[in-house]
C-alpha cells in the first residue's frame, strides 16, 4: 500500500530543485523517497541543519521554547 504526500514550496525554489534533481537523474518524488528512507535510518534529519531561519530563531528566543536532551525526554514532556 502507498500513500501520497503533498507539500507547498515557492515556485522559483521548485524550478531550481527540479533542475538540480534532473542533473542527477531524479524526480522530486524519487528524491523525497530517498530522503525519507535516510531519515528513518538516521532516526532524524540525515544531514546537519546548522543555520536556523529567522522564524526558528524567534521561536527559540521565546519563553515557549523548550529544549530536550533526547527524544524520550521530549515525548515525556508532551505526555505530561
Amino acid at each position: 500500500m502507498t500513500s501520497q504526500v503533498h507539500f507547498r514550496m515557492d515556485d522559483q525554489e521548485k524550478k531550481e530543485f527540479e533542475l538540480v534533481l534532473s542533473r542527477v537523474g531524479l524526480t522530486p518524488g524519487e528524491a523525497f523517497r530517498i530522503f525519507a528512507k535516510k531519515a528513518i535510518e538516521a532516526g532524524g534529519i540525515p544531514f546537519e541543519v546548522s543555520q536556523p531561519t529567522p522564524r526558528l530563531e524567534k521561536a527559540m528566543k521565546s519563553q515557549d521554547y523548550v529544549e530536550f536532551n533526547d527524544p524520550e525526554e521530549g515525548l515525556g514532556w508532551l505526555n505530561d
